[in-house]
């Protein structure tokens, strides 16, 4: 069983360790000495037992798990399949199974820490997670999207084995509206202190009254001593610019009575800061030490930003003093083929992907994300719109659709029987929890509430809003629903929110709700994407259609129009309603990503939602660039839709879509023209253009005053030929938590994208590395996750690829995919 100490940053107690180092000889780590300092944390994520069942007695220290499966976190086991009808989560749950399970840890802490503290620390486990140390019971949190800790020190045997059992029930099904996933699905860390400490999400820094000319930190630091006598020391707090230079050094005495616990405030300030925003996300770090006499007794390190941010009226969200339209995405918290169990790497491609769209803010959607999420949004300048529930006390029954198109409404058990007991705790966790992520620029205590149009919602609102305000200044919303469909909400309950959330608004309720709360702030807290229900790469001609029907399920089409370019339509006006309305801060489009479970309005064989301009795996659609073209104005870009392989079609009208940041379009067939069309980004639109189907290449010239900015062609291709590898980085840390995503693209012997290609692609790794994920984006797909194969959908793939668990650097590992037929050529990388 090996153990790594990682250096990590968990925001308030959490400690940055000066090195790697060990809990015990179990856990060993080559090239490190021990050191034992004062203040460490361990990470927890290797080496535990697991078993899919509940099982009694498995917390008692000598329970035999010799058998048992032996994992590593972050860990869901319902990804791991298989789909089926009979698997009670539903299309909801994207078929995958769910229930009970327990997992077991055994460990050492050494005898030289006796007298520290020892706290176990989970940033997420789904759910109704029961914890017990060596048998005695811990606590319960039944939430599964909260993180929580535990004070273990009265219940460690220093220098023996210990053992950490958790068990967890998910077994109630349907028991949310989206894929949620089993397991301890987020990283779990032991920590040692001295007894004179900051409190777990003890500390808490303010910058929002920063400018260029000066940075305000406001810093509270809640220090406890668990010792019986009193205890004479100093706070000493020292600031690190981006650049990781030391820029300011204080300290300040201070007294505790025997445990005794009390609130330090401290004002620090800085002459021209190197001010945060979404471009530049400028990160400092505060290093804050309890210092008894000249020994360091504890060690934390927070991150921070100097920014400021205002809710305006008039002018919506307002960073550094710009007014800055924020251009948003909702994410579920899963991700993609991993389920819930979710790496650092994970999060940073994905934010990655959507800055590339112009993305410039994500909504957790609709519960707490992981701390790493949150860590990723800092260092990319992502904002973020904290949100905590889906349920307040009134259960939800979504709409859901049998096989034969029928639409029924099954409850789903997700929070709200848990509400009146918890709400205050989870909300209070969550907010300690994040607060000092600067990142965050509002937080949402709810999504699409039935309460907020009923009296009670008032109260409830005011509850949950006052709770936020008593840990952190940033304002409150919730996403509410009905303007557009006449069911409006309790005016009162929305006007007691510090900026109004909306989902689905038309530009004449935007208009309507301006007039009468002329003083209310405004933000679109969701709305539909350009391109719902429809799979990438899926595009489907009238000819295929004359009469308009509705075509099977099994073509992924939305009951609408055959004509592909309607479907942006939803989005276009989406944004349209408020690009040019200055009081509205922005928009948060449905979804980002497609995401697993919400087949609406679909049902078997589908297990997964597809309202994202991003598929599963990543893969762009074409409503990607529809947002690049509008989020990213100052792009040049040109971009053609649909593909150009129609064999059998020739002479058919194929409907062509142009989206472009340019204000002029030429279009060429084979060369000749089609025609140039002028362009206006303020008018939220697209070109287009009716084209007869002919094979060869389709291109677009895009020109801004007069001068080509950008060229796109797409070419009708042959068979498949060979593989194209792509991955955004080669190189992985050995002994982490570490992943690497190697996309897979079908070419033709021209080296032409194969837009239809669906042929079975094999994977192989040499080296010190293993694929643990496999996907495609096909909404239809059951083959598993877990694989060394996959079909291609419509001309790609895609492999996930984890470093092996051993003691020195990761030298060199390489990948190979390739097809069974003779004629194609494999696609391989390594890295040395």
């Amino acid at each position: 069983m090996i153990d790594q100490i990682a250096e990590i940053n968990l925001k308030t107690s959490m400690v940055k360790l000066p090195c790697l180092a060990l809990i015990t000889a179990l856990f060993f780590l080559s090239g490190c000495s021990t050191h034992y300092t004062p203040s460490e944390v361990h990470s927890f994520d290797f080496g535990w037992k697991f078993i899919k069942e509940s099982v009694e007695n498995a917390e008692t220290p000598g329970f035999d798990d010799e058998d048992w499966q032996e994992v590593d976190l972050p860990h869901d086991w319902s990804i791991e399949g298989p789909f089926s009808r009979d698997n009670p989560a539903y299309s909801r749950g994207a078929w995958l199974p769910a229930g009970k399970c327990t997992y077991r840890k055994t460990f050492r802490v050494p005898s030289e820490k006796k007298g520290q503290r020892v706290v176990i620390y989970f940033d997420g486990a789904y759910r109704n997670s029961e914890v017990w140390i060596n048998g005695v019971f811990l606590g319960k949190r039944p939430y599964g999207y909260v993180a929580f800790h535990y004070d273990m020190t009265d219940h460690i045997r220093f220098g023996e084995d210990n053992v950490l059992t958790v068990k967890l029930d998910n077994s109630e099904q349907p028991g949310s509206r989206w894929y949620t996933g089993t397991g301890i699905y987020r990283s779990v860390k032991l920590i040692t202190t001295n007894k004179l400490y900051v409190r777990v999400w003890g500390s808490y820094l303010s910058t929002n009254e920063s400018d260029a000319d000066q940075g305000i930190l406001k810093v509270e630091t809640e220090v406890k001593n668990d010792y019986p006598v009193d205890k004479d020391f100093s706070i000493r707090y020292s600031l690190f610019d981006p650049e990781g230079n030391v820029i300011l050094t204080e300290e300040e005495k201070a007294h505790l009575s025997g445990n005794e616990h009390k609130v330090f405030n401290k004002n620090i300030t800085i002459a021209h800061p190197q001010l945060r925003d979404t471009e530049r996300p400028n990160l400092y770090e505060l290093k804050t030490e309890l210092l008894t006499g000249d020994q360091i007794v504890y060690t934390e390190a927070n991150t921070t930003g100097f920014r400021s941010m205002q809710y305006d009226v008039d002018n919506g969200f307002v960073l550094n003093g710009k007014a800055v339209k924020l251009k948003g995405v909702c994410l579920h918290h899963a991700g993609g083929p991993l389920g819930s169990a979710i790496y650092k790497r994970t999060t940073s491609r994905q934010l990655e992907i959507l800055k590339e769209m112009g993305c410039n803010a994500v909504r957790t959607a609709h519960n707490q994300f992981s701390q790493a999420f949150l860590d990723e949004c800092d260092r990319m300048g992502m904002l973020v719109m904290n949100e905590a529930f889906d349920e307040w006390e009134d259960l939800k029954s979504p709409a859901t659709f049998t096989e034969e198109g029928e639409k029924v409404r099954i409850p789903v058990k997700f929070y709200s029987h848990l509400f009146k007991e918890h709400s205050d705790r989870d909300l209070t966790d969550m907010v300690l929890r994040d607060r000092n992520h600067p990142s965050i620029f509002m937080w949402s205590i709810g999504n699409e509430i039935d309460q907020m149009r009923e009296e009670d919602g008032l109260p409830i609102a005011k509850r949950l809003r006052d709770i936020v305000h008593r840990y952190d200044y940033r304002p409150v919303t919730c996403g509410v629903n009905g303007y557009s469909w006449g069911e409006f909400p309790n005016e009162e309950a929305v006007s007691a929110l510090d900026v109004a959330g909306y989902n689905y608004v038309t530009e004449q309720n935007v208009l309507d709700q301006k007039a009468e709360f002329p003083e209310r702030k405004m933000i679109v807290t969701e709305c539909s994407s350009a391109v719902p229900f429809r799979a990438r790469g899926e595009f489907y001609l009238p000819a295929q259609n004359p009469n308009n029907t509705t075509l099977p399920y099994e073509h992924q089409d939305t009951k609408k129009t055959l004509d592909n370019r309607n479907e942006y339509e939803a989005g276009m006006a989406a944004w349209r309603a408020i690009a040019h309305k200055p009081y509205v801060m922005g928009q948060f489009i449905w979804t980002g990503f497609d995401y697993l479970g919400e087949v609406i309005p679909y049902s078997w064989p589908a297990r997964s939602a597809s309202f994202g301009p991003l598929d599963l795996c990543g893969f762009r659609k074409d409503a990607f660039y529809f947002y690049q073209a509008q989020w990213s104005p100052g792009l040049d870009m040109v971009h053609v839709s649909p593909h150009w392989n129609w064999e059998g079609y020739e002479g058919s009208i194929v409907p062509v879509t142009v989206f472009t940041t340019g204000d002029e379009v030429e279009l060429f067939l084979n060369g000749i023209s089609l025609g140039a069309k002028k362009h206006d980004l303020a008018r939220v639109e697209a070109l287009y253009w009716d084209v007869k189907y002919t094979s060869g290449e389709l291109k677009a010239v895009a020109k801004r005053d007069g001068r080509v900015i950008a060229e796109k062609s797409i070419i009708t291709a042959g068979a498949p030929k060979s593989i194209e590898l792509k991955t955004r980085r080669t190189v992985m840390q050995a002994n982490s938590q570490d992943v690497i995503y190697v996309e897979i693209t079908l070419l033709d012997e021209k080296g032409n994208f194969v837009p239809t290609a669906d042929n079975l692609v094999y994977f192989e790794v040499t080296g010190p590395a293993t694929i643990i994920g496999v996907g495609n984006g096909n909404n239809l797909s059951h083959e598993p996750f877990q694989a060394n194969y996959r079909k291609a959908f419509n001309g790609k793939c895609m492999a996930i690829i984890k470093p092996a668990l051993f003691n020195r650097i990761l030298k060199r590992w390489t990948f190979v995919c390739y097809l069974g037929e003779d004629s194609f050529h494999p696609g391989s990388f390594f890295h040395r």
